[in-house]
């Protein structure tokens, strides 16, 4: 006698045995073969699905008569049936050409933007340098030459002095808040 295989086939393993042997790994077929436990299990599982399928016939009754198909009825020729398919590819067509027409108004031209986009960029490089100048000169011409000075060594005070801050002026404060206060 043979010396048998440690292990036993697995729960799969013998499914795969009662539903189709050739499916079933060498190895395995060979231990199915060989070891007497394996093979009483695949012989018990087989034996249960035939008195499944017995108790299962046995439950049904019996065909009383024939299966009869119903008989296929000639289908009536109709006269207005060539319209539907011509009205379906004219409405195709009539929302093809609406939904073209459509995207083109909304589609601005691609030339165009780009000029548009280099004269913004032109425009706010001018207004960049306008700002850059009034903060290195803040006074007019005419101050300079007041002052005598050209901008060189303005202090914050002398700023504060020309611009004050809203914060500060306590006389714009009142009447905002609609008090005005008399000396």
């Amino acid at each position: 006698m043979k010396v048998q295989n440690h292990y036993h086939l697995q729960e799969e393993q013998i499914l795969w045995a009662v539903i189709d042997e050739k499916e079933l790994a060498e190895d395995v077929r060979q231990h199915l073969l060989e070891c007497r436990v394996c093979k009483r299990k695949v012989e018990q599982f087989r034996n249960e699905l035939k008195e499944f399928g017995q108790e299962a016939r046995q439950a049904v009754p019996p065909f009383s008569r024939p299966v009869k198909l119903p008989q296929e009825k000639p289908v009536r020729a109709s006269h207005n049936k060539g319209w539907l398919p011509f009205f379906g590819a004219a409405a195709m067509a009539g929302f093809v050409v609406f939904f073209y027409f459509m995207s083109m108004e909304t589609r601005p031209p691609t030339k165009s933007v780009n000029l548009q986009n280099q004269e913004g960029l032109l425009e706010d490089e001018s207004l960049m340098r306008e700002i850059s100048e009034m903060v290195e000169h803040p006074l007019s011409e005419d101050m300079y030459h007041i002052y005598g000075n050209n901008g060189i060594g303005f202090d914050d005070d002398f700023l504060q002095f020309v611009v004050p801050d809203t914060e500060e002026d306590f006389q714009s404060e009142l009447i905002i808040q609609g008090v005005i206060k008399r000396c």
